[in-house]
């Protein structure tokens, strides 16, 4: 035997018994975000892995909600200087009266919704 065949049933008994247990993950990719005041902006990153995975697709969609509720929307190559590449496409949230110099970032913005979410607009 092993020492995983061993140790494996008293971990996973541990762990059905512990309050994590009757915690649910969720696995939804939704968003939930306050609505962006005006005067705030949304960096959409346009570099090569986002671009890839959809980032550029999302700018027009940026453009156009985000206008209605006076958010600006600007393009950057890198967001996360390639930290978050691989969770993209990528967006910076700079909300009014942030100081910076690091802002969130939330990633896998691929759709309507999805840019919805970020503006707060569910």
């Amino acid at each position: 035997t092993t020492i995983v065949s061993v140790l494996l049933p008293t971990l996973s008994s541990a762990f059905l018994a512990s309050p994590f247990a009757t915690q649910q993950v969720s696995h939804s990719t939704k968003l939930h975000a306050e609505p962006l005041e005006s005067g705030s902006t949304v960096v959409v990153c346009v570099g090569p892995t986002c671009k890839r995975t959809g980032g550029k697709r999302t700018v027009p969609i940026f453009e156009e909600l985000a206008a209605e509720i006076g958010v600006n929307v600007e393009t950057i190559s890198c967001v996360s200087e390639c930290a978050e590449c691989g969770l993209g496409p990528n967006v910076e949230v700079r909300k009014v009266g942030d100081d910076g110099p690091f802002y969130p970032i939330k990633n896998g913005i691929k759709t309507e919704e999805d840019v919805k979410s970020v503006l707060g607009l569910n």
